[in-house]
């Protein structure tokens, strides 16, 4: 499980190896590995004699985090949470809610995300443009600037998913009129 990626959130490996986040955190995870709580993989685990810092290739693990914004309707992110935070399957996407995708929703209306689920070459791109050497306990693998920029092109993103959202509920509405 760590050999192939030494780095993993709770939701990933939950959604990958289709185990439950609670077993995850309280028994499986705390034996085979650390848990991080501040920088570029807070929040993850990472296996155990494994330091991330000591290559660039890791920051394709790093966390991005995502916050939909609040003026936006909500109602449909806390239905779909409810489902992933039970590793239920929602819509058979179910196993996939820790990765991005611009053309779905998140899960949550805070999603966190490591680069490598990142499935969209426009975040892609943008996170390219910043990859540095050298590592910084607040960016990581990636200079100052990397980490707003690529949130900025998941909220436009979003935004162009939710306003999609409501010209095809609206449509069924004016052939009636």
């Amino acid at each position: 499980m760590f050999r192939s990626r030494p780095i993993w959130s709770t939701s990933a490996f939950a959604n990958v190896f289709k185990l439950r986040e609670v077993q995850l955190r309280t028994q499986l995870l705390p034996q085979f590995s650390y848990y991080c709580n501040t920088g570029p993989w807070r929040g993850m685990w990472i296996k155990f004699g494994y330091d991330p810092r000591v290559d660039t290739m890791n920051r394709k693990y790093q966390l991005i985090d995502f916050r939909a914004p609040r003026m936006l309707q909500a109602r449909t992110l806390v239905q779909r949470y409810s489902s992933c935070s039970k590793n239920e399957a929602v819509k058979d996407e179910g196993s996939t809610c820790h990765i991005y995708r611009s053309d779905k929703l998140p899960y949550k209306r805070q999603s966190h995300y490591q680069v490598c689920d990142i499935q969209d070459s426009r975040c892609q791109a943008v996170l390219k443009n910043y990859e540095t050497s050298l590592f910084t306990h607040s960016e990581g693998f990636y200079s100052k600037g990397a980490l707003p920029a690529v949130r900025k092109v998941m909220v436009e993103q979003f935004q162009d998913l939710m306003q999609k959202r409501k010209e095809n509920e609206a449509e069924p509405d004016e052939e009636m009129t």
